[in-house]
C-alpha cells in the first residue's frame, strides 16, 4: 500500500509544471493581473505583496517607501498588493507606515492566488508584462538589495 501512494505522489509532483506554483522568472503575467495592477509596460514595476500581520513586511516597507520616492520619475515604480482580508486593517497599516506608493487591495485574494508567492513579503520585478526576478521572504537591507537588483536587470529582454 505504501508503494502505491509513493508512486502516486511521485507522479503528481513530476507532472506539475513550475508555473503551477505561481509566476516564475521569465513568465508573462496574465492580462487580467496586468490590468488589475495597472502596469505601465514601458517601465519596470516592482510588485510588493504584503500584509499587516507580516512582521518582516512591517520592517521592510519603510525602506521600500523611501526607495519609491527616490525612484519617482526614473522609469521604475513600486506597486504594493495588500493581501489583508479586511480592507480597513490594510489601510490603517498603510497609514501607520506612511506609504505613499500605489497599493492595490486584494481582500478577495485574487492577485495572491494568481501569483502564489511562497512567502511574505514577496517582490516581483516586472517589465513589459514579463517577470524578470522574484524574491520571497525577509531580506535585510531591502532598499540596497532592490537597487542592486535593478542595476543587474537587462530591460531589453
Amino acid at each position: 500500500m505504501f508503494k502505491k501512494w509513493a508512486v502516486i505522489v511521485s507522479l503528481v509532483f513530476t507532472t506539475l509544471s513550475p508555473s503551477a506554483f505561481g509566476y516564475q522568472q521569465g513568465e508573462l503575467l496574465s492580462s487580467k493581473a496586468q490590468q488589475e495592477l495597472g502596469l505601465n509596460p514601458n517601465e519596470l514595476t516592482i510588485i510588493d505583496f504584503f500584509a499587516q500581520w507580516c512582521v518582516s513586511c512591517r520592517e521592510e516597507l519603510p525602506e521600500v517607501e523611501t526607495l519609491s520616492r527616490q525612484l519617482a520619475g526614473r522609469g521604475v515604480s513600486i506597486v504594493g498588493v495588500d493581501v489583508d482580508e479586511e480592507v480597513e486593517v490594510g489601510l490603517a497599516f498603510q497609514r501607520e507606515l506612511g506609504l505613499t506608493f500605489r497599493v492595490v487591495a486584494d481582500p478577495q485574494q485574487v492577485l495572491v492566488t494568481d501569483f502564489q508567492p511562497t512567502g511574505m513579503p514577496a517582490l516581483y520585478y516586472v517589465y513589459q508584462g514579463k517577470v524578470l526576478k522574484v524574491r520571497f521572504g525577509a531580506i535585510n537591507n531591502i532598499r540596497q538589495v532592490i537597487i542592486d537588483d535593478i542595476r543587474s536587470l537587462d530591460l531589453a529582454e
